[in-house]
């Protein structure tokens, strides 16, 4: 098949005309779209090419425009409504969740509402808070209508098309800053995308970042970054967010454990946070989701440094996949510095009295190497897939807030010092089995507190490391 490089603008157009002139039924209704061909130009010259029978300019009415639209197409037509911006879609919202994406479950099939309703949306374009808004998350939430949201222009393009050919309500998104930054091959002719599923947009193994609209070009570019540093994320477009290609993500988590959600919506109850609780009930990460989202402000900044620095961008996904991959163990078991507690880990303490007299930290470091050598699941990772046993031993040393720990290690050793306290249960480290504490030294005496990870070390295996460490220290 033949393919035109085109913006996504281009073939927003293109889709409405090849549909309009293959089915007589697809009208066009919204404010602007006839004469002006549409505040962003995606109707421009279908009135000339269809007649404004076809292409029909309409008031200042977002609610008349949904409703007139779900009239049209309850009659048998295939209206496409715009609404000129997603800031104005709200006025609309009875005609659409109550009436138009319930029509066939409350007539138990007997009536359908064939309809598109596209808008563009999000930030990044200097409208300032009334014309930048992400509305994905309100409408994602409902049952019986579609939301889709197209990311390259071949999308565009057969996903317009499925969506005017559908015969429930579509919500089409347009993030406006994609019409005409982004560019790529557009088949010719017919063009239909209708499957559902979320496209991998870059293959990798690391970590799965997803996106959608502009954010995900941003996470792209992140993940470019990202590989030039030897991690190789796998970015998903999702496309559909609803109803969301479950196994599609599903599939990728399982290959790579990690979820980094990128959006442009504000952070809290936005469509991450659903993504996020999926992953977590199917039980398929390594480490907590991580998501990358707008604060929870307002609006966007008329201020343009301020409405830049209110949207996520490359650096932020950048930065966050960095943090999710030193939170997740890696193929060598290492973590990164300052890592001191995961929730996730079930953890078990044991707690030995040992004669210390005034031995020094070498001899304890001595000590631990020769009892994780005996008791080698001490010296391990856990992932879901294996017991990791590790070949050498290097103990991280973690002193306290005044003196910085050493990361990278297989095993740590927790506030060994004089001026600790007697007693004191440590935390296990992240991609670690095993953390010691060394008590304050007291006439001789001295408390070893051992935390263990309870998927991978058993109470037997931590009574033999206590054991081998107290007979080592009291030689």
């Amino acid at each position: 098949m033949s393919t035109r490089t085109l913006s996504l603008l281009e073939a927003v157009r293109e889709a409405l005309a090849e549909e309009m002139a293959r089915d007589p039924r697809v009208v066009l209704l919204g404010e602007d779209i006839g004469l002006l061909g549409g505040v962003f130009r995606a109707t421009d010259g279908l009135l000339d090419r269809f007649g404004p029978e076809r292409v029909i300019d309409t008031p200042m009415a977002e609610t008349a425009i949904a409703g007139i639209a779900m009239g049209l197409a309850m009659r048998g037509l295939r209206p496409v409504a715009e609404i000129q911006f997603a800031d104005f879609m709200h006025s609309a919202m009875d005609h659409i969740v109550g009436e138009a994406a319930k029509l066939r479950y409350r007539t138990g099939g007997d009536w359908t509402a064939p309809m598109v309703v596209r808008t563009a949306y999000g930030g990044g374009f200097r409208g300032g808070p009334y014309h930048s808004q992400s509305i994905e998350a309100f409408y994602s939430h409902v049952p019986g209508l579609k939301v889709l949201a197209p990311s390259f222009p071949d999308d565009a393009k057969g996903m317009l098309t499925a969506a005017i050919r559908d015969l429930d309500p579509v919500l089409f998104l347009e993030h406006k800053r994609t019409y005409r930054a982004i560019t790529g091959p557009v088949p010719e002719g017919e063009h239909v995308v209708d499957d559902g599923r979320l496209r991998v947009a870059r293959a990798g193994d690391a970590l799965t970042i997803v996106g959608w609209g502009m954010m995900l070009h941003e996470a792209l570019a992140a993940a470019e970054e990202l590989a030039a540093e030897g991690v190789e994320a796998e970015v998903l477009d999702l496309r559909w967010l609803l109803p969301l290609d479950r196994e599609g993500l599903l599939d990728s988590l399982r290959r790579t454990g990690r979820l980094l959600v990128v959006h442009e919506d504000t952070l809290t109850m936005g469509l991450g946070a659903e993504l996020c609780a999926l992953a977590a009930e199917a039980g398929v990460l390594r480490a907590p989701p991580v998501r990358v989202a707008m604060p929870d402000i307002g609006g966007i900044p008329v201020a343009d440094r301020m409405e830049d620095a209110a949207i996520p961008d490359r650096r932020q996904v950048v930065a966050a996949a960095r943090r999710l991959l030193e939170k997740s163990p890696s193929p060598t078991g290492r973590v990164g510095v300052g890592e001191a507690y995961d929730p996730t880990i079930p953890e078990a303490a044991s707690v030995v009295e040992v004669r210390m007299g005034e031995a020094h930290l070498e001899a304890v470091l001595a000590a631990v190497a020769e009892a994780c050598r005996a008791v080698p699941q001490c010296n391990a990772t856990f992932t879901w897939d294996e017991i990791r046993l590790h070949d050498q031993v290097s103990v991280d040393l973690d002193l306290g807030p005044l003196s910085p720990a050493r990361g990278g290690g297989t095993f740590t050793l927790v506030d060994y010092g004089p001026a600790g306290s007697l007693l004191g249960l440590p935390a296990v480290r992240p991609g670690q089995t095993a953390t010691l504490r060394v008590g304050a030294v007291r006439e001789g005496r001295a408390y070893l507190a051992l935390s263990v990870d309870h998927r991978a070390v058993d109470g037997a295996d931590a009574g033999r490391f206590l054991a081998t460490l107290k007979g080592r220290l009291e030689a």
